[in-house]
């Protein structure tokens, strides 16, 4: 039977190792060249990763503000055409084309809205708290408990986020007579 094979010795690194390398100069001074330009190319790689992530940040910023310019501009419009109106209602005569103007601006805010991919909140049948806040109670044999009677204010959308809720008036028994 043979002895079985034994792998060359590995160094480890000691604590406090005392064996001495002897390198000549020429190899030394050829080592120390290959640290320095590989110090030199991680830093350089560090500030070319600081300058993306600064450069990636500032564009998204920049996308961010360019969305609510694009978003706001609609509105902006719409703010134009309610000052006209309102300078237009001053003269009592003109009340039917204030109303008309004001019908006006309110569609147009809404097809606005809708055009920037806000969508309202159904609300018409049974109340959802989800989506629907309940402002009021009101007494309604007509109907089932919950059934939505009024909104009191629209409920939005933007894709599957909630930006507001509907304020909603849902019905309620009568009260039992004494």
């Amino acid at each position: 039977m043979s002895e079985p094979e034994t792998a060359p010795e590995t160094a480890q690194p000691e604590a406090a190792s005392t064996e001495t390398i002897t390198v000549n100069v020429a190899e030394f001074e050829a080592l120390k060249r290959e640290a320095q330009e590989w110090k030199e190319r991680c830093m350089r790689s560090q500030a070319e990763f600081d300058n993306v992530r600064k450069r990636l940040r500032k564009e998204a910023d920049e996308a961010g503000t360019r969305a609510v310019a694009r978003a706001m501009k609609p509105v902006l419009t719409e703010m134009d055409n309610l000052g006209r109106a309102l300078a237009a209602a001053a003269a009592p005569e003109a009340f039917a084309e204030f109303a008309q103007g004001v019908s006006m601006i309110s569609e147009n805010l809404r097809t606005g809205l809708v055009g920037q991919g806000l969508e309202e909140v159904p609300a018409e049948g049974v109340f959802d708290p989800a989506v629907h806040e309940v402002i009021a109670e009101q007494e309604d044999a007509s109907v089932v408990k919950g059934t939505i009677l009024q909104v009191h204010r629209t409920g939005w959308r933007f894709r599957e986020q909630l930006v507001r809720s509907a304020q909603v008036v849902v019905a309620k028994p009568p009260a039992p007579a004494p």
